[in-house]
């Protein structure tokens, strides 16, 4: 017992010890350098999964490790840290704690949900709509931060409500039964914009971090010809969106209220008296500042420029800077020198120096003019930004090009042809499962820097195109409804509404299947036509020849 307790206590020491002493072998028994470099992937990936290290901080252990094994220089290995993917990202955060700033995304959840109703089941499609599209745009974990106190006033009023319509009724039955009927509402309306944020990232390549994971390691194992981008992205995951935000939506009432077509089985309160609470919360936020005009104005160019860098339908702003690039064979191709991350920091850039307010001539008198605080500064930013995150992709980067370097690439792809006797559409159902249950207890981040370096390789020994398989996999990093430790916009509504786990798990197993099955019905319909998924694409076949140096 002694020691079963000792060992509950230092769990995480014994597993930061025990790790590299159990996986020394690969190093010092096998010595290759698809071995070595077969060590730093399974430590980092044991404390990633077991969070025995911070998330971060392990993802700093390339630096050290690779240059030890001669696998990478550490100049080569730092400059993996902050690849376009990463400075997009770090771009369209700060644009997103801009929008924060202001309160803007408050106001559109607001007047989303005012416009939309306040019946029971349209107050629920009001709260996931806008968390939908914000967390789109913004981190999943402000967007759900931001609608805790929206949903607290609103079950507050409901609560009210409720117990002036029941001031004659007595008895300890009926006040359980109340209880019991608050309680319901509550679970139901902090699920539905958990789940609205976790869906909605999944619809923009900044939306969540395994998308931003995805496009840095495409163009890290297969350059910069491949068809993924800002636009193809949105194309081919709004209709998922779209389509699992409204089967959750109906899935929640059938599991909360009843079926759509029958009497609901939880007692609301007066609509009107909630829509009276929103309306007062949206005057009380005063009319739209410039302040707020201004940042909308910079996010609606942002999105503009992203989507019409290379919208691959009609030609894109980006073709205007074009450069020839010769691979070893000797073949002439012309690419885009400017990527996403550009427009990202365009706009950043704008956002430091543009003034937040009029308060200058010619827009005021020459005697009142006075100097205006730009849109953001630094310090603001410096308190809200995730730093650790950008570390974390920045991991996931440096081990994808690590295990090209060193062979295991190709290792690990020659291992696995005797995958090839699985039809593909099975291959991605099983990757689907395994992610969804893997992501339901690490980061999905974390999950997605181990798993998409593989899969490319299975799809390499496979002779399968590699997007049929990572970009599912990608989407299902974002599918972790059953846990409160799975996602942040989980844990949040865990806490907010006082559920309990198992009824979040039973509620989520469902969400996952539906996740899931509209995920297969998109990448072997739409997906395949859209990214030419039935054939074995040819700017796979050139980077494994431009890698290998034949021709």
């Amino acid at each position: 017992m002694l020691w079963g307790r000792t060992l509950l206590e230092f769990w995480k020491t014994a597993t930061t010890i025990l790790a590299p002493i159990l996986l020394c072998p690969l190093v010092f028994y096998i010595g290759t350098s698809e071995a070595k470099c077969g060590f730093v992937i399974l430590l980092m990936a044991v404390f990633w999964v077991s969070d025995a290290v911070p998330l971060p901080v392990t993802a700093l252990l390339p630096v050290v490790l690779l240059p030890l094994f001669g696998i990478m220089t550490t100049d080569a290995v730092c400059i993996t840290y902050l690849k376009e993917s990463n400075m997009m990202f770090i771009g369209s955060l700060i644009v997103a704690i801009s929008v924060e700033k202001c309160n803007l995304h408050q106001r559109i959840a607001l007047k989303a949900l005012i416009t939309i109703g306040t019946s029971p089941r349209l107050l629920m499609l009001g709260l996931m709509l806008p968390t939908m599209f914000l967390s789109m745009w913004i981190s999943n974990t402000a967007t759900t931060s931001m609608m805790v106190p929206i949903v607290e006033a609103i079950v507050t009023e409901l609560d009210e409500e409720m117990a002036s319509q029941n001031e004659v009724e007595d008895g300890e039955k009926e006040r359980k039964k109340q209880q019991k009927n608050k309680q319901r509402i509550r679970v139901m309306l902090f699920l539905a914009v958990a789940y609205a944020a976790n869906n909605g990232g999944v619809g923009t390549l900044t939306g969540t971090g395994p998308n931003l994971v995805f496009k840095g390691m495409i163009g890290t194992l297969f350059g910069s010809q491949t068809p993924i981008n800002f636009a193809s992205w949105m194309a081919f995951a709004m209709p998922t969106v779209i389509v699992n935000l409204l089967l959750c939506w109906l899935w929640l009432q059938i599991y909360f209220i009843g079926m759509p077509w029958k009497k609901s089985a939880l007692k609301f309160g007066n609509k009107d008296a909630i829509k009276n609470l929103l309306v007062k919360k949206y005057q009380d936020l005063g009319p739209m500042t410039f302040q707020q005009m201004a940042v909308l104005g910079h996010f609606i160019v942002l999105i503009l420029l992203w989507f019409f860098r290379e919208p691959r339908f009609l030609p894109g702003w980006g073709d205007m800077f074009l450069e020839e690039v010769t691979d070893l064979c000797g073949n002439v191709k012309h690419s885009q020198m400017v990527d996403d991350a550009s427009s990202s920091m365009f706009i950043v850039f704008l956002l430091f120096i543009f003034p937040s307010e009029l308060s200058f001539w010619p827009f005021t008198t020459w005697k009142e003019s006075r100097s205006s605080k730009a849109l953001l500064d630094w310090p603001y930013v410096q308190k809200r930004f995730p730093w650790g995150v950008a570390i974390l992709f920045g991991g996931g980067f440096a081990l994808a090009s690590a295990s090209k370097k060193s062979g295991l690439s190709d290792w690990v792809g020659n291992e696995l042809k005797v995958l090839d006797a699985l039809p593909d559409w099975a291959m991605v159902v099983v990757i689907c499962v395994l992610t969804a249950f893997v992501t339901e207890i690490t980061s999905n981040v974390a999950t997605a820097n181990i798993l998409l370096p593989v899969l490319a390789e299975v799809a390499h020994a496979t002779g399968t195109n590699p997007l049929y398989l990572m970009i599912p996999a990608t989407v299902t990093c974002s599918y972790a409804f059953m846990l409160p430790v799975a996602t942040p916009p989980n844990a949040i509504a865990h806490e907010a509404s006082g559920m309990k786990t198992s009824q979040m798990m039973a509620v989520g197993f469902v969400m996952n299947i539906v996740c899931i099955t509209v995920n297969m019905l998109a990448i072997n319909t739409y997906g395949v036509t859209m990214f030419g998924l039935d054939q074995y694409p040819e700017w796979a076949n050139m980077s494994r020849i431009t890698s290998a140096s034949q021709c």
